[in-house]
């Protein structure tokens, strides 16, 4: 006897996941296409001239439309660097199933972004008292990284498990040391991994408000001056770089997922 298998459970979860989905994008699409609506207003009607006095008008957005992308930049290298080496301290402690250590390491990802700041905040607290707005933008780059390097080590430790430990052994008879080992051998297939994660800690960078406006100082970076903007109806401006960033955010996004369909492929590759 052959029995008919109900496909209504599965359509209707598909429905309600395709709800949700346009539910959540629905806010991203409503904001982007009124700031691409402002930001093709002001290129068809305002001149260069004009849109650079608008720009000095609002004094808080050119400072941030230099200094933000620099924080992310940094923010990328710091975390990337600090992801290699944390990810080098989590392979022994995962084999030896030490997940405490881990979990300890990885406490800046884990704690909420406010309690953080306001522990860097206390913590160098007359630093940044005494070096103003340079230090402050330094702190908002340092916390930052904090946050990412966790997600970059976990990423990383995707690719360690591509390494195998018999390249090391050979090169070491072979006389390489460990530099060399690591350049020549592991480099190649971690670099895909640090790539993806560089980009991670970038859009996490952009992104961010509580970190930036909790020890940023007098100084402005994008996420805080474009929330303002917006909450007080300030200026055009504010909704045109609510469109930029979310292009700019999108962009990364297609390079993240270019970058984790060579992670796939690389991983198929290897283990077929």
């Amino acid at each position: 006897m052959i029995r008919r298998v109900s496909h209504a459970p599965s359509l209707v979860m598909q429905l309600l996941g395709l709800l949700l989905v346009l539910f959540l994008l629905l806010p991203v699409g409503a904001i982007f296409s009124l700031g691409l609506y402002y930001a093709l207003g002001i290129l068809l009607v305002a001149d260069a001239s004009q849109l650079m006095a608008a720009l000095g008008k609002e004094a808080g957005i050119a400072p941030a439309l230099l200094q933000t992308p620099l924080i992310a930049i940094a923010v990328s290298a710091l975390a990337t660097g600090w992801g290699l080496a944390l990810s080098l301290l989590w392979r022994p402690w995962m084999t030896g199933r030490r997940y405490l250590p881990l979990l300890l390491s990885a406490l800046p990802f884990l704690l909420p972004r406010f309690g953080l700041g306001a522990l860097f905040l206390l913590a160098c607290l007359k630093l940044a008292q005494w070096g103003g707005n340079a230090l402050g933008l330094g702190l908002v780059a340092l916390s930052q990284a904090a946050v990412a390097a966790p997600l970059v080590a976990a990423i990383l430790c995707l690719g360690w498990r591509r390494v195998d430990p018999a390249w090391r052994q050979a090169a070491l008879e072979a006389g390489a040391d460990e530099l060399t080992i690591f350049y020549r051998l592991n480099f190649p297939t971690l670099k895909p991994y640090l790539a993806f994660g560089a980009l991670l800690a970038m859009i996490l960078s952009l992104g961010d408000f509580y970190l930036g406006n909790a020890l940023s100082g007098d100084a402005v970076l994008l996420p805080g001056a474009i929330l303002s903007g917006v909450a007080q109806n300030a200026s055009p401006l504010y909704h045109a770089l609510v469109a930029l960033m979310v292009c700019v955010d999108i962009a990364l996004i297609v390079l993240v997922t270019r970058s984790l369909n060579r992670l796939t492929h690389a991983r198929n590759g290897f283990f077929s």
